[in-house]
C-alpha cells in the first residue's frame, strides 16, 4: 500500500483545485441548508406556477418558490412540457395548499403539496404529464414512494398524457442530449467524441477534470469503472449511500460518484481501490477504501503515515500544476469505529478549511483502511461534520 496514495492524492488535489477554482461555479448557485429531521408544514396560498412541478404560494405577504418533490415534468421544449404547467396550475393556482417542506434547494422548497387533501405530485404521476424520479425521492415516506411509483406506472399502462408516445424521452435524458449537441458544436467534437464527453458528464455530474484525473494514473493502472450513485443527483440533496462490497455506510450530496480501479502495490501486485467523491460550491466530499499488505505496521503508525502521503501527493499536485493552495495538517484525536482504529486530523489552507478522518485495521497479513475527506469554505462547516459523523462500517 506504499505507492498508491501519493498517486491518488497528487491526482485528487488536481481535482480539488479545479472544482473549487472552475467547477463549482458552474454546476450550481444554490444556498445550502441542511436538511430537517422531520418535514415542517406550512398553509398558504398559490399565487403562481411556474413550470409543471414549481409554484410560489404567499405566506405572511411574502412569496416562497415551492418544488414538487421527485416530480419532474417534461422540460421546455419536450411535447408536454406547457401542459404540464397548465394542469398544475388547474390543479393548485388560487387555492390554498399545505406544503409539507424539508429543505431548501436552489432557491425552492423541497416538498410534497396538498390541495383539499389530494396530494398534487402524485395526480401529476397518475394524470401522465410528469416523471417520477425515484433519485429524489428518499426524503418522502415509504407508502408515499409506493404511491407515486404506482400512479407513474397507471399512467403508463392507460397511455395517458405524455406516455402517448410510444418512447418518451426523460427530462434528465433530454437535458444530457442538449448538453451533449452544445459541446458538439463548442469542442468540434466528432459525434462519437461529443458522446464518450457527455457521458461523462453526465456521469461526474460536474466536468472531466473533477474525476477524469483521479484516474488519469498512468499505463500500469487499469481502466477505471465509474458511475453516478444517482440517476438525478444534485449536489445540495444529501442521501445516504451503502456500499454492499465495502461494507460502509455515509451521507453525501447526491451528485456524487463511486468508482474503483486497481494500481500495483510496491511490489508490483495489483491493488483495488475504491472511491465515493461528490460536492457542492461550498464542499468537497470523499471516501477511498482499500487493502493491501501490511508491511509490520501498527495501527498507530498506519494512520499517520497513510494521510501523510495523500496531503504530500495533494501538495505535490499543487505545486507542479501551479494551482490550488497547500494544505497543511495537524493530528486531533484519537477515534474508534467497531474493530477500526481511527484518528482525526484538522486540515488547513488558504480559502478552505477541512477535516480528516482515517480509520484502519490489521486482518491477517492484510491492512483494511478507510479515509474520508472534507474541505469545506468557511461558513459550511457543518455539511462536512454531517459527512464525517454519518459514516458507519458494517462488520
Amino acid at each position: 500500500m506504499k505507492d498508491f496514495l501519493p498517486l491518488f492524492g497528487l491526482q485528487m488535489m488536481r481535482a480539488i483545485t479545479t472544482s473549487l477554482s472552475k467547477l463549482f461555479p458552474i454546476i450550481t448557485a444554490v444556498l445550502c441548508v441542511p436538511s430537517l429531521a422531520f418535514p415542517a408544514t406550512l398553509q398558504a396560498k398559490v399565487v403562481e406556477v411556474q413550470s409543471g412541478n414549481s409554484l410560489v404560494v404567499s405566506n405572511i405577504n411574502r412569496p416562497i418558490r415551492i418544488r414538487l418533490k421527485a416530480v419532474v415534468p417534461p422540460e421546455n421544449g419536450q411535447p408536454f412540457s406547457e401542459a404540464a404547467r397548465e394542469h398544475l396550475k388547474l390543479l393548485v393556482f388560487n387555492k390554498t395548499a399545505t406544503v409539507e417542506y424539508t429543505h431548501l434547494a436552489e432557491g425552492f422548497l423541497e416538498a410534497k403539496v396538498s390541495v383539499n387533501g389530494i396530494d398534487i405530485g402524485s395526480q401529476m404521476l397518475r394524470d401522465g404529464v410528469a416523471w417520477y424520479d425515484s433519485a429524489t425521492s428518499y426524503e418522502l415516506t415509504e407508502s408515499d414512494r409506493d404511491l407515486y411509483s404506482r400512479c407513474e406506472q397507471a399512467a403508463r399502462t392507460e397511455h395517458r398524457g405524455l406516455w402517448q408516445d410510444r418512447s418518451p424521452v426523460a427530462p434528465w435524458e433530454f437535458r444530457r442530449i442538449q448538453f451533449a449537441k452544445v459541446d458538439s458544436i463548442v469542442s468540434g467534437d466528432s459525434p462519437q467524441q461529443s458522446k464518450n464527453r457527455a457521458a461523462a458528464k453526465h456521469a461526474a455530474l460536474s466536468n472531466d477534470d473533477l474525476f477524469g484525473a483521479v484516474t488519469s494514473t498512468g499505463a500500469k493502472t487499469s481502466a477505471p469503472s465509474v458511475r453516478p450513485i444517482a440517476e438525478n443527483g444534485s449536489a445540495s440533496r444529501w442521501t445516504r449511500f451503502e456500499s454492499a462490497t465495502q461494507h460502509f455506510s455515509v451521507l453525501v450530496p447526491s451528485n456524487a460518484v463511486e468508482g474503483s480501479f486497481s494500481t500495483p502495490d510496491s511490489s508490483g501486485a495489483p491493488l483495488a481501490l475504491h472511491f465515493l467523491a461528490g460536492g457542492s460550491d461550498r464542499g468537497f466530499y470523499f471516501v477511498v477504501s482499500a487493502k493491501g499488505p501490511n508491511e509490520n505496521r501498527t495501527d498507530a503508525s498506519a494512520l499517520d503515515q497513510e494521510l501523510q502521503k495523500i496531503i504530500d501527493g495533494m501538495n505535490q499536485g499543487a505545486v507542479s500544476s501551479g494551482s490550488g493552495p497547500l494544505i497543511s495538517v495537524k493530528p486531533a484525536r484519537d477515534l474508534r469505529l467497531g474493530s477500526y482504529a481511527g484518528r482525526q486530523y484538522y486540515l488547513s489552507a488558504e480559502g478552505f478549511s477541512g477535516t480528516a478522518r482515517v480509520f484502519t485495521k490489521q486482518d491477517g497479513d492484510e491492512r483494511h483502511l478507510f479515509v474520508l475527506f472534507a474541505l469545506t469554505r468557511p461558513g459550511s462547516e457543518s455539511f462536512g461534520n454531517q459527512f464525517l459523523n454519518s459514516f458507519k462500517i458494517v462488520e
